[in-house]
């Protein structure tokens, strides 16, 4: 339109010039190089000039035209692009839904080809390729996405889980580390850099993660976050002792039991540290007011165990009739003082002893086993076999098992952590489990 315009007004001005130059009939010389010359009149000259600047104006308002509406077919053709690229993230987003991860992963390659900063469909093929166990391509399209959008603080999240998955752990602290320094009281994040520190048995970082987290958490914080800080608070102590640190290790367990009396490895800990200190005396004590705090059978075991060790049985002797004083119907006492008699081959005194633990528990299998072998010994092969058929046609030494009260892995091994599920303080007595033989003698 602007084209035609100004050629309308450029035939209206030749029309008008034409007519000044009819009534203005004078000449001049025109040179135009060094030697030639023509005679032109004034107003032809003037319409010369004229004619060749509209045709200038003329030739650049059709390239910019030309140039405009090039620009504006390649933005339709692009937007119908963009709108057919959408179209397949939302293709590929129900094939990822309905299970077709191929099809889909084809589908987004295919839009990200057309519009290759598109986030979502970025977002939607790293789904996409962790689904099909594909880690480094769902990593290499986070990280597309990560630099679309640096402020995005849920693809940072993503990248260090997967980063976790493939066991790179060192890359998952460093997002997770990033997070936490541009977003300061960043829970989660300081909950997986905890785990990332669990994971790598680094406990002091972990504590003091830990110890942030309950902190901020405050009156909020969960029974769970704080079993997790006490566990943390034992393996800090743990690898103070490993580090000859034994004062400092004393004093942390000391005051771990006093805040959690009921956490088992705290007790058999200090009482290790103490037995190898040379006060079995004081061992002894640390046990015994676990038991009383827990009644955990590993504290008998550790007893019975301390006693054998040191030489000292009739100490141990002692501390089970004070217990059977304290607790004359615990199954697990009289159960452990027949026991700890069959182990010194003190046959008579075990089997009356267990036939007491047999009247609080007569269907446990522990019991059952253990009167077996005790009846063996005095020859009453008949009763002993009839125990043995309870317990289900045991004929080898028989370990009791301990439980993890989280997951329910069994081990013949008290530990404080369960290597299973990874819980602190979960291992408990299991009796009757049939599980655990191994060939004879007596633990």
């Amino acid at each position: 339109m602007a084209v035609r315009l100004l050629f309308l007004l450029f035939v209206v001005i030749l029309v008008a010039f034409s007519y000044i130059s009819l009534l203005n009939g004078q000449h001049i010389q025109f040179f135009y190089s060094a030697t030639r010359q023509v005679e032109v009149t004034v107003s032809e000259l003037a319409i010369l000039a004229f004619s060749l600047g509209a045709a200038m104006v003329i030739l650049g308002t059709m390239v910019k035209d030309v140039t405009q509406a090039s620009k504006n077919w390649k933005e339709r053709r692009d937007r119908q692009r963009r709108e057919a690229a959408r179209a397949r993230v939302a293709k590929a987003s129900g094939l990822f839904q309905r299970g077709l991860l191929d099809d889909a992963a084809a589908e987004l390659q295919r839009s990200l080809s057309v519009n290759p900063d598109d986030r979502e469909a970025l977002v939607i093929l790293a789904d996409v390729e962790t689904e099909r166990k594909n880690h480094l391509e769902a990593v290499k399209a986070l990280t597309r996405a990560k630099q679309i959008d640096p402020s995005d603080i849920t693809v940072y999240f993503r990248l260090a889980t997967l980063y976790r998955e493939m066991n790179d752990l060192e890359n998952a602290l460093s997002l997770l580390s990033r997070i936490e320094d541009s977003d300061g009281e960043n829970l989660r994040a300081w909950e997986e850099i905890r785990d990332i520190h669990i994971r790598r048995q680094e406990m002091d970082s972990a504590y003091a993660m830990q110890k942030r987290i309950v902190k901020l958490k405050g009156k909020t914080a969960s029974a769970g976050d704080k079993a997790l800080f006490d566990a943390l608070r034992y393996e800090r102590a743990v690898r103070r002792m490993e580090e000859g640190k034994t004062d400092d290790a004393e004093r942390r367990l000391r005051e771990l039991i006093k805040d959690t009396p009921t956490f088992t490895a705290a007790y058999l800990a200090l009482s290790q540290h103490l037995r190898g200190r040379g006060t079995p005396e004081e061992a002894t004590e640390t046990l015994l007011s676990g038991y009383r705090a827990t009644r955990n059978a590993v504290f008998l075991i550790k007893l019975e165990d301390l006693g054998v060790e040191t030489e000292r049985p009739e100490a141990m002797i002692a501390v089970y009739l004070d217990l059977l004083r304290e607790f004359p119907s615990d199954y697990d006492v009289n159960l452990f003082q027949g026991k700890f008699f069959l182990r010194l081959e003190m046959n008579d005194e075990a089997l009356e002893q267990l036939l007491k633990a047999e009247l609080l528990d007569p269907e446990c299998g522990s019991v059952n086993i253990l009167l077996a072998e005790a009846l063996r010994r005095r020859g009453r092969y008949e009763s002993a076999c009839q125990h043995y058929q309870r317990a289900f046609g045991y004929k080898r030494r028989y370990l009791i098992p301990f439980r993890c009260t989280g997951c329910g892995q069994t081990t013949i091994k008290w530990t404080a952590r369960c290597s299973s599920c990874g819980i602190w303080n979960g291992y408990d007595i299991s009796h009757g489990d049939r599980v655990h033989a191994v060939p004879a003698t007596i633990r």
